[in-house]
């Protein structure tokens, strides 16, 4: 994925991770995690990855999603 796809994203998700699968029982409708910028398919707290909400990808901003670790392991799960 280009960077600057990865910047448009981040830039979509304020920093916040955009899950809203109603399997995780989010509090409100999404997730809504702080994230840390630099800590980008990082492990620790703050880190986050890119999830792929649909197939068809390529460089559509719309067919990703930022997520949390968490969000993202759940989500690698439940599929």
């Amino acid at each position: 994925m280009l960077p600057e796809t990865v910047e448009k994203l981040w830039q979509r998700s304020s920093g916040k991770c955009e899950c809203i699968k109603a399997a995780h029982n989010h509090p409100g409708k999404r997730c809504s995690q702080e994230l840390v910028k630099e800590k980008k398919d990082k492990t620790e707290a703050g880190g986050w990855k890119i999830y792929q909400v649909f197939v068809s990808g390529g460089e559509n901003i719309n067919a990703y999603a930022v997520y949390c670790n968490e969000c993202f392991q759940k989500a690698a799960i439940i599929k």
